[in-house]
């Protein structure tokens, strides 16, 4: 008997489940999938820069290749720039191991791309949902930003909380990668499309002021050549995830489930996680309690990983980073309890200190923690500076 399966919302999240699970692949079986979305119920234009999973994921889902990437305003991000993170170095790349690439898309156009894939081969119902009131095997639920946080854990080791961004336009992408800047009352996002830069400055609204942001945002506007439009959007938010995202017939997806900040990029790509999480349960390849601890397990890794960034600190000697600095060094003494982060930090420390090159460093078979294997430990913590500070941290 085929299994139907309902995904709830229209957003980034609502739209990859609903392809993910209408696309038989080796290991699943038919499903009928019925997508709910709501049209009076506006999607978030965030999450447009991907890590590597994202393109095998597309790829493998519904065929989107590289020549797709013009349909939803995509460049190739073969890593991340990031300026002024720590004291000792103004910059370093962190480059994703060639020929690997991510993406850089709008996530609008990605949303409507992947409607225009599946039309055929799912039933997408307009209406408002909840669910409670739907006939189904198997519910994703995509909705959007929780209203309160009595079923979720904070993430109090995030120090930002609030964002503004300015789409700055242009005749063609200037760069193929992802700008992260420390700025002094946060950091700074460059995102490249076809047509524009997204620039979002990360804050703390209980620190710093809009007027302080929008001053500030000019110098990267000077130091890029970009010209500012009047399209903006700010917004505040919580970093948090679900206590239990896997709950009887139920999961949960995208802002439903979790948000953390994207200095890393990890949102796009653990929804597909979430998604291929799903599908372990429905073949009997996992259970609910082991998919909850995995899904915490995923989520600590991704504030872990931001967290060695706030507790590099930055050149700027200002309130916001002294609370950065503080609330960062509190996760990272709790997640130096934690045998697979102390052990792949410690192993990544010994690499730098040996000075091995990176095409040696790419040799070693290790797992991945967060979403960063050992090559993106190594090039991060060197980068940042962190290297004895971080060890005595961990050998407290």
């Amino acid at each position: 008997m085929t299994k139907r399966i309902a995904v709830i919302g229209a957003g980034t999240a609502g739209a990859t489940s609903a392809a993910f699970f209408s696309y038989p692949n080796h290991f699943q079986e038919k499903y009928e999938v019925v997508w709910y979305t709501d049209s009076n119920i506006p999607t978030q234009a965030v999450g447009e820069g991907s890590n590597l999973i994202v393109p095998k994921q597309l790829l493998h889902v519904m065929g989107f290749n590289y020549n797709d990437l013009h349909e939803v305003d995509g460049t190739f991000k073969s890593g991340i720039a990031k300026y002024n993170w720590g004291k000792r170095n103004t910059y370093y790349f962190h480059d994703f191991v060639p020929p690997a690439v991510g993406y850089h898309f709008n996530a609008v156009k990605l949303q409507q791309y992947i409607a225009k894939q599946i039309k055929d081969k799912v039933t997408q119902i307009f209406e408002n949902v909840s669910d409670n009131n739907i006939d189904a095997d198997y519910i994703i639920n995509c909705t959007g930003r929780p209203k309160d946080l009595k079923d979720f854990y904070q993430f109090r080791a995030i120090p930002v909380n609030s964002v503004h961004v300015t789409q700055c336009f242009w005749d063609y992408p200037r760069f193929q990668h992802t700008l992260t800047i420390a700025r002094p009352y946060g950091w700074v996002f460059g995102i490249p499309l076809q047509n524009r830069c997204a620039i979002g400055y990360l804050y703390n609204n209980k620190i710093n002021t809009m007027e302080q942001i929008k001053d500030d945002v000019k110098e990267v506007f000077e130091q890029f050549g970009l010209t500012p439009s009047d399209t903006t959007n700010s917004f505040s938010f919580y970093s948090y995830c679900r206590q239990r995202n896997y709950v009887d017939r139920i999961a949960y997806n995208g802002n439903a489930s979790f948000f953390t900040e994207p200095l890393e990029a990890t949102t796009i790509g653990n929804m597909m996680l979430i998604n291929r999480q799903v599908m372990n349960i429905l073949n009997n390849k996992t259970d609910i309690n082991r998919a909850n601890k995995e899904y915490l397990f995923t989520n600590q890794g991704s504030v872990d990983m931001i967290s060695l960034h706030y507790f590099a600190g930055s050149k700027f000697q200002t309130e916001f980073w002294r609370h950065a600095k503080s609330v960062a060094t509190e996760q990272l003494l709790r997640a130096s309890t934690n045998s697979p982060f102390k052990k792949i930090c410690l192993e990544a420390i010994a690499q730098v200190r040996a000075g091995t090159p990176y095409h040696e460093v790419l040799k070693i078979k290790r797992g991945e923690y967060g979403t960063w294997g050992m090559p993106s430990f190594v090039t991060n913590l060197r980068g940042l500076g962190i290297v004895d500070e971080l060890e005595q941290l961990l050998l407290r």
